[in-house]
């Protein structure tokens, strides 16, 4: 089962797609990163960097659609 949602998500054409990789890996670096205060008590999380890293995957999943728009679009 979750040999088949990273199959179908990250490798859609059998082969991996880095704009899709990186943007799951940062985003869930996002997430990983916010929540490092509940561990380590003396860390301050930035905010910029909290929102470079999530802008950062909006920004490659964006990429991704565009891109297929203009496939599509060309065949149109």
């Amino acid at each position: 089962m979750m040999r088949k949602l990273i199959s179908d998500t990250l490798k859609p054409s059998g082969k991996w797609s880095i704009k899709r990789l990186s943007a799951f890996t940062s985003f869930w670096a996002a997430i990983v990163y916010a929540l490092i205060p509940l561990c380590v008590k003396p860390f301050e999380v930035h905010e910029f960097v909290f929102v470079g890293l999530l802008t950062y995957s909006a920004t490659a999943i964006g990429l991704t659609v565009w891109n297929k728009s203009i496939k599509s679009d060309e065949t149109n």
